[in-house]
C-alpha cells in the first residue's frame, strides 16, 4: 500500500525557499507532492508544472542514472518513514497484543503525576492520622 503522506519540515521549508518567489514555492511543492506519488521525474513532468526551465526550482532536484529527477531530501524522508512503519508493522506481527509493542513509546507523563499525587495524600492521610 502506498504511503499517503510525508513528513514536511516547515521550518526546514521556509529556510530552503527564503529566497524563492511565491510562484516558484508553488512550483517546488507541488514537485515534491508529484515526486512522492510517482517516484523519481522526467523532464516533462518538471516541465508540466514549471512550464519552463527554472534554474531556483530545478536546483532542488538531482538526476538519476536513468536522467530522471528527484529531491534528495524528500528521498530520505520517505525511506524513513516507510522503515519506521515497517519497524512498527514487525513488533505488531511479533506479540498478540498490538499494545504491548508500544509501551515503551507511549509512556503517559501524567500516570506518573497522579501516582505520585496519589502517593502524596497517602503519606499526609498516614501523618494525619498519628497526630
Amino acid at each position: 500500500m502506498k504511503d499517503p503522506a510525508f513528513l514536511f519540515y516547515s521550518s526546514d521549508f521556509l529556510t530552503g525557499t527564503m529566497t524563492m518567489s511565491n510562484e516558484q514555492v508553488g512550483k517546488y511543492i507541488r514537485l515534491l507532492c508529484m515526486q512522492h506519488q510517482k517516484g523519481h521525474l522526467t523532464q516533462k513532468d518538471m516541465l508540466n508544472i514549471c512550464q519552463t526551465y527554472d534554474e531556483d526550482v530545478s536546483d532542488k532536484f538531482k538526476k538519476d542514472d536513468n536522467n530522471r529527477y528527484y529531491n534528495e531530501r524528500l528521498e530520505t524522508e520517505v525511506d524513513k518513514r516507510k522503515k519506521y512503519s515497517e519497524s512498527r508493522r514487525n513488533n505488531r506481527l511479533g506479540t498478540n497484543n498490538i499494545c504491548q509493542s508500544y509501551v515503551g513509546h507511549m509512556e503517559n507523563e501524567n500516570e506518573n503525576i497522579n501516582i505520585n499525587i496519589i502517593k502524596d495524600l497517602d503519606n499526609y492521610n498516614y501523618l494525619e492520622e498519628k497526630e
